[in-house]
């Protein structure tokens, strides 16, 4: 069985990889299209497959196809909620429907016909906003499929088109660190690929910033309050750099003796010849420490990385820290803003993360929209590295639930209660205890219903309800059950 499991993770990894290279091999997006469903095509063997892409007037249109004929091209215009590929192009949310569930506007399937024929869809995204759909028609009677792990593979091929296409369109990070960004998704090369899910502008120009940086051999210093990934950052730069061949070291500085700090870096200097070195915390190395580093950084040999918290200057100013590395590092400073600066990153982060610790953990687990609005209203002190702490807590805790609700999220993180963030009922409407349960309870069976396009065995199951139970409580909430057709 483990055998097995790693087989498919590491085919995953080879069709992801595989589209991540047609970005460099076709400047061109209708090639690169072309390419990402013939990889598709190779490795899942699919009927037919598209990218559709939203339109002036606000409708999908199918952009690049496979397997479909011109005449089934022409018809395939959808608008917001119209079927599959319309309702996950309103829900941004990827979706699996089984023949009997699709409209067939297209008339695809009638050339289909004897096949047990699926269907799977993922956004595509630039930052939070969907700009177009990815579909994918497979016939399931010729092998097992594992839904929830090819909706996985969709969604970070969504995410992955998504980029694309805005760097594409914007044109404002270098084709070097684009690559780079993309190539690194999957590899654990880059411990953040929160750098993807980005809409602060400050970020983009310090990605900017370490393009212009990359050839250089000069220190760079990285600040910025804790969590916010400065390591992160230092990694891209050298994987950028003609110095990438070559070691990527980390010395931590953190709990050490001098004595063991001064074996460490002498270790790790002579392992980055050619390389990089990165220092985490400068600020706790020694003052003789501190002159062997500027040396070093004389040298060239080696090219000196360096995070500090923004106290470095107090170091210095109290005499603890040597000048001649304080102002070489000072030359170039890179500053990393917290994401309290940075608000509309942290809804597609924590998705991001959320959906990184689902896969390493392999569990199913989802959390509703709600609980997530919540995190990225009172986000955690110490950033990124505090959403990735409570996105594993809470995979963890609730590994055997279909749905993390805001409940689950208080229970786990008491202090998110208070202050901003807290969900109340305006004074006015003076609603007791009870009527307030009922809304809630309301609202979570209508977005199951609707993440599962209506399919009541399903929602029940997200819920953890029998089938009876919601049924008692559709009738009960006169709450109206409408599938939605392809």
């Amino acid at each position: 069985m483990l055998r097995k499991r790693v087989r498919l993770k590491t085919e995953e990894l080879r069709l992801v990889n595989e589209i991540l290279k047609s970005f460099v091999r076709y400047g061109d997006t209708d090639k690169v299209f072309d390419k990402v469903l013939q990889i598709f095509y190779s490795f899942w063997s699919i009927e037919a497959g598209f990218i559709a892409l939203k339109d002036e007037d606000g409708n999908l249109r199918l952009h690049t196809a496979f397997g479909f004929l011109p005449s089934e091209i022409e018809r395939a215009i959808y608008s917001k909620g119209e079927g599959i590929t319309g309702l996950t192009y309103q829900l941004g949310i990827p979706l699996y429907a089984t023949e009997d569930e699709l409209l067939n506007k297209t008339g695809l399937l009638k050339r289909l016909c004897g096949k047990d024929i699926a269907f799977f869809t993922a956004p595509i995204k630039v930052g939070d906003k969907t700009i177009g759909v990815l579909g994918l028609f497979k016939d399931v009677s010729t092998s097992p499929v594992r839904v929830e792990k090819i909706l996985e593979t969709l969604s970070v091929v969504g995410s992955i088109l998504g980029t694309y296409l805005g760097l594409k369109e914007k044109s404002e990070l270098p084709p070097t660190v684009a690559w780079e960004l993309m190539k690194n998704l999957d590899s654990g090369r880059l411990e953040g690929e929160f750098l993807f899910a980005t809409e602060n502008q400050r970020i983009k120009e310090i990605l900017l910033l370490l393009e212009r940086l990359k050839n250089l051999d000069t220190p760079v210093l990285f600040t910025g309050d804790n969590g916010v990934g400065k390591a992160t950052y230092a990694r891209l730069l050298h994987e950028i750099s003609p110095r990438k061949r070559a070691s990527f070291e980390v010395l931590d500085t953190r709990g050490l003796t001098p004595e063991k700090l001064e074996g460490l870096l002498e270790k790790k200097i002579k392992a980055a010849e050619g390389g990089t070195l990165l220092i985490k915390r400068i600020e706790f190395l020694p003052p003789h420490l501190q002159e062997r580093v500027f040396e070093e950084s004389k040298r060239g040999v080696v090219r000196i990385l360096a995070t500090a918290g923004r106290k470095l200057e107090e170091y210095f100013s109290q005499g603890r820290f040597l000048f001649d590395l304080y102002d070489l590092l000072r030359t170039f400073e890179v500053y990393i803003p917290p994401l309290e600066e940075r608000r509309e990153d942290i809804e597609p982060l924590f998705r991001f993360i959320f959906s990184k610790f689902r896969t390493s953990l392999s569990v199913y687990t989802k959390i509703t929209p709600e609980a997530v609005r919540f995190v990225s209203e009172k986000p955690p002190k110490d950033n990124v590295r505090g959403l990735e702490r409570l996105a594993k807590k809470l995979l963890t805790l609730f590994a055997d639930k279909d749905l993390i609700t805001l409940r689950d999220l208080e229970l786990v993180e008491p202090s998110l209660k208070e202050g901003v963030g807290v969900v109340a009922v305006p004074k006015k409407d003076k609603k007791t205890f009870t009527e307030q349960l009922i809304e809630e309870e309301k609202r979570k069976i209508i977005e199951a219903l609707e993440m599962t396009n209506y399919v009541k065995s399903r929602a029940a199951k997200m819920l953890g309800y029998t089938l009876r139970q919601l049924d008692y409580r559709l009738k009960k909430y006169g709450i109206e059950v409408k599938r939605q057709n392809q």
